[in-house]
């Protein structure tokens, strides 16, 4: 299949709080980079200079330092020294990406299906996340917005999870979170004891996770 259970099994009827990562779930990550690299090299190339490149090299650092602070489970947020510089970057090579190519197929309709079903949709991401929901067009879907960073927890550290459930009030079984990464999104919600589902490499529409989700409403759910 093209996603997976990360966790343990779930009920739908006793979820009431979904949680959505941003970056590989609501948009394809690997299609976004190839936006950025090829609209990078016609920059570069119109410019005649390596602006465009050194930029992006920049920001792949920035990135990396991310990853390497997510492993400190000490100090996660010593990236806040580097996040307005990369936020800076993030808007002028990321966003228009983004806004270009938009959600990926399907995610629509998963939302829509999800609303009037649950108390509430909850972005749950590392990253500020703002002008990733208002290029997607999907800001109207979402509640509320936690960010790690914001927070102080990067994932997989259980505590961001631990905020949503308690704001909800809710028992970790009846939250579920759609990511991308068995090592953050999926680690994270399991160690905070919620069920989750993790989109594979060869994801490519929501699709298919709509139709396993409506036809198991009120039945034990295993991808």
């Amino acid at each position: 299949m093209i996603f997976s259970a990360a966790s343990k099994l779930f009920h739908m009827n006793s979820i009431q709080v979904v949680s959505w990562d941003v970056d590989g779930t609501l948009y394809s990550t690997r299609r976004a980079a190839w936006h950025v690299g090829m609209r990078a090299a016609n920059a570069a190339i119109r410019r005649r200079g390596l602006d465009p490149i050194r930029e992006l090299a920049e920001l792949r650092e920035l990135w990396r330092r991310v990853e390497r602070a997510r492993a400190d489970a000490r100090n996660p947020v010593r990236v806040h020294a580097d996040s307005g510089r990369r936020r800076e970057l993030e808007s002028r090579w990321w966003a228009p990406a983004i806004a270009s190519l938009g959600p990926r197929p399907g995610v629509k309709a998963l939302l829509r299906h999800f609303q009037g079903r649950v108390r509430a949709q909850v972005i749950l991401t590392d990253y500020e996340s703002d002008y990733k929901l208002q290029g997607l067009g999907l800001e109207e879907y979402f509640d509320a917005v936690y960010v790690g960073e914001r927070m102080g927890f990067l994932k997989p550290s259980p505590a961001p999870f631990a905020r949503v459930l308690e704001d909800f009030g809710l028992a970790p079984e009846c939250m579920l979170h759609i990511g991308d990464r068995v090592d953050t999104d999926g680690a994270g919600a399991g160690a905070a004891g919620c069920p989750s589902i993790i989109l594979r490499k060869d994801f490519r529409s929501f699709g298919e996770l709509y139709t396993m989700l409506a036809r198991n409403s009120g039945r034990s759910v295993a991808p």
